[in-house]
């Protein structure tokens, strides 16, 4: 079985309203942010913070700030690591 990114239990609506949300999988570290009313979600390798990583490295997308946006969110998510972190596009 496929190991993804769920963020169940980790993240909600209510959080990022207040903060951006960090984490990494298996080498892709990804933010996660509210901008201009979006949730922002950027992809970066490891092993360098957000700080730290040159901007031609992130690779970032906006969803709408609803349940629907968190779940494409995070189907973004495991679609970048499949094709940037394993080489295997669906």
């Amino acid at each position: 079985m496929e190991e993804k990114i769920t963020l169940q239990g980790m993240f909600s609506l209510e959080l990022i309203k207040k903060e951006r949300f960090a984490g990494s999988f298996h080498g892709m570290r990804y933010m996660l942010r509210m901008e201009d009313g979006k949730m922002i979600a950027s992809v970066y390798p490891e092993p360098f913070c957000w700080e730290e990583t040159p901007e031609e490295k992130k690779e970032s997308s906006a969803f709408e700030y609803t349940r629907q946006g968190v779940n494409e969110m995070v189907e973004w998510l495991n679609e970048q690591y499949r094709t940037r972190y394993t080489g295997q596009a669906e």
